[in-house]
């Protein structure tokens, strides 16, 4: 296999178990398996969706493959390089090609930071120079993003949720990475704020060529933007498929309850709709044509 055709990052065996225990001291340790032998490949450059239920072990699979948590077992490749277990200097280099856009802006950006000092911290953490400094970088990642240059002195609380987000991806860039893990990155927004995220991230990839895992459970937002999807329940992956595939021909009863569940506009209702906004738009041109005419 090459290193052009090879995955950018493979996760092979997978599993994550908690453990915990009753009300009681005197109670036993319980086990709970939240990931369960899966097996995943990124590719580069592509946009792998995971979809499920909320409880399904989604979020844990991002984390384990962010390094974020340890595993219990199974393994993980960068780049053909096991990553499984790396500690110190080589895990911080690791986040350089790894980074992480979490659900909500606001607990994940420290409140007492400016955006400079915000975007800039991943690079402070590694020990890397600012290219060009700290405050033209900034500026010119806020622009990138869609963001106003001039506001890199502010704080997270004097954005809104969208604009929030917006400085989680221009910190998640900073350094560069290869690939971009989207933890329901986009589910705390408002639908209109979700779609304009959801274009700038497409753009962004395209621009940089990086690799997005897509956590979510909004079909409708995975459809816009995954290249591929696996479907994952109860800790396991039971289907993977290419996108337009996997949407119209579904191989798992769960894959199929899934996408049942997904709303729909009824057709005629919708004819219904589109005749009544065409009639109103006709009536509210004809004292135009009248008036002319006269």
């Amino acid at each position: 296999m090459t290193e052009q055709s090879a995955p950018l990052c493979r996760a092979t065996g997978l599993v994550k178990e908690f453990t915990g225990a009753g009300g009681s001291p005197f109670a036993r340790s319980t086990r709970f398996r939240a990931v369960d032998e899966v097996d995943l490949d990124i590719r580069r450059g592509e946009t792998l969706a995971l979809v499920g239920e909320s409880g399904s072990g989604k979020s844990t699979v991002a984390r384990l493959v962010a390094r974020l948590m340890d595993t219990t077992a199974g393994t993980i490749e960068f780049e053909g390089r096991d990553v499984t277990h790396l500690r110190g200097r080589d895990l911080h280099a690791f986040r350089s090609d790894v980074q992480v856009i979490f659900q909500d802006p606001y607990s994940s950006l420290n409140p007492k930071h400016t955006v400079e000092r915000l975007v800039t911290a991943p690079l402070r953490y590694q020990n890397r120079a600012v290219p060009g400094g700290a405050r033209a970088f900034t500026r010119s990642l806020m622009e990138r993003v869609g963001l106003n240059p001039d506001h890199s002195d502010r704080y997270p609380a004097q954005f809104s949720g969208g604009q929030a987000q917006r400085i989680g991806i221009a910190r998640a860039l900073a350094v560069g990475p290869k690939l971009v893990i989207c933890d329901e990155a986009v589910s705390a927004l408002d639908v209109s704020v979700q779609a304009q995220v959801v274009n700038l991230l497409t753009t962004l990839q395209r621009d940089e060529g990086f690799a997005y895992l897509f956590i979510a459970h909004d079909l409708a937002v995975v459809r816009q933007i995954a290249t591929r999807i696996a479907v994952m329940s109860r800790g396991s992956i039971v289907e993977t498929g290419e996108r337009d595939r996997l949407f119209e021909n579904p191989q798992h009863e769960y894959t199929r309850t899934l996408l049942a569940a997904v709303p729909r506009i009824n057709p005629e209702w919708d004819r219904r709709r589109r005749a009544a906004e065409n009639a109103r738009r006709r009536a509210a041109r004809a004292p135009e044509t009248r008036t002319e005419a006269s």
